[in-house]
């Protein structure tokens, strides 16, 4: 899935959570530390090109990074690390692992499949393209009215607010 819808999920399944811009933001990094570093490279250098990159142009760096950053075991580990030496589950942090599983039927062996089981498997699913114009519009469709239904209840929620301060109304 492209980058900024897993920023919306990510914003969407955390909304409720004072978290939630934290989640937002480990919900992009998982791109923003691959392909997000490339692009700021590409952009300095002047080399910055429209659409999908040739996968022999691209540097080794972000095959390591990828499978690093889209793998539900390194997650896992990380997970386990930052409970470990902090004692407590960082839960922001969950938003990775969802963009991972968004991700396995949203990527297919035409660009970039999800190594979710990386490094202990090289086994990937063979998904629809988050970049198949139907699935963006389905996608960005569900998007929109998740997000309508997040604004109605926030504005219901006001206003069962006001009304309990204000019962004369």
């Amino acid at each position: 899935m492209d980058t900024l819808a897993h920023g919306l999920w990510s914003y969407a399944i955390f909304h409720k959570k004072r978290y939630v811009w934290l989640a937002a933001l480990f919900g992009v990094l998982p791109d923003i530390l691959s392909f997000g570093i490339l692009f700021m490279l590409n952009l300095v250098n002047g080399s910055f090109h429209n659409g999908w990159p040739t996968l022999d142009s691209l540097p080794g760096w972000l095959f390591s990074a990828y499978n690093f950053t889209h793998s539900l075991v390194m997650f896992i580990a990380v997970f386990a690390l930052v409970y470990l030496i902090s004692k407590k589950w960082l839960w922001p942090l969950a938003a990775w692992a969802i963009h991972i599983l968004i991700d396995i039927p949203t990527h297919s062996f035409g660009f970039f499949p999800t190594p979710f089981l990386w490094p202990l498997s090289d086994y990937k699913f063979d998904g629809i393209s988050w970049g198949t114009p139907w699935f963006m519009l389905a996608n960005y469709s569900a998007l929109t009215a998740v997000f309508i239904i997040i604004a109605h209840s926030k504005a219901k929620e006001r206003a069962l607010s006001r009304k309990s301060i204000n019962p004369k109304k």
